[in-house]
């Protein structure tokens, strides 16, 4: 009994393993990514530098909306407690966001002032802001622990 091997066949199985290999790293890589409070992420600003990580607070009244390098863009502030945090969310938001709903944002902090800054009401304006480009909106609350819930803003929980 003569055997043929078949390289396309090979390749093909190479190749399917490969790409199956890829979105197993890149699912296990968007899991990882940390999941804060604003005053956490406010307080570990230095130690998280310019990595990626998860934040949950609440938008305060005053959005502005735009245009920022070509891209829809919302500049406002978030907060939980008595911590504020200025956010340029990039892309089109949720379609449920609004101010005094949670929201789930997904970003780095960057140096520096966000534009459009002067026209927000109460923005933390500490040279800081967060820039994201994903959000969701939970109305249910299953993104948090049970028994978790954000301090109002405007007090220390």
């Amino acid at each position: 009994v003569v055997r043929t091997r078949r390289p396309g066949a090979l390749l093909l199985l190479l190749g399917v393993v490969a790409a199956v290999v890829f979105v197993l790293l890149r699912s296990l890589g968007d899991a990882s990514l940390f999941f804060y409070e604003v005053s956490e992420a406010v307080e570990l600003r230095s130690e998280l530098g310019d990595d990626r990580f998860r934040v949950v607070g609440t938008p305060q009244p005053g959005l502005v909306e735009g245009e920022l390098g070509g891209e829809a863009a919302v500049v406002f502030t978030l907060c939980a407690g008595d911590v504020l945090a200025d956010v340029v969310h990039l892309g089109d938001p949720a379609e449920l966001f609004q101010p005094g709903v949670p929201v789930v944002l997904q970003g780095a902090w960057k140096a520096g002032r966000p534009p459009d800054l002067t026209e927000l009401d109460g923005a933390a304006d500490d040279g800081w802001f967060l820039r994201t480009d994903h959000m969701v909106v939970k109305h249910d609350n299953d993104y948090r622990s049970d028994g978790a819930q954000l301090a109002p803003c405007g007090t220390v929980g």
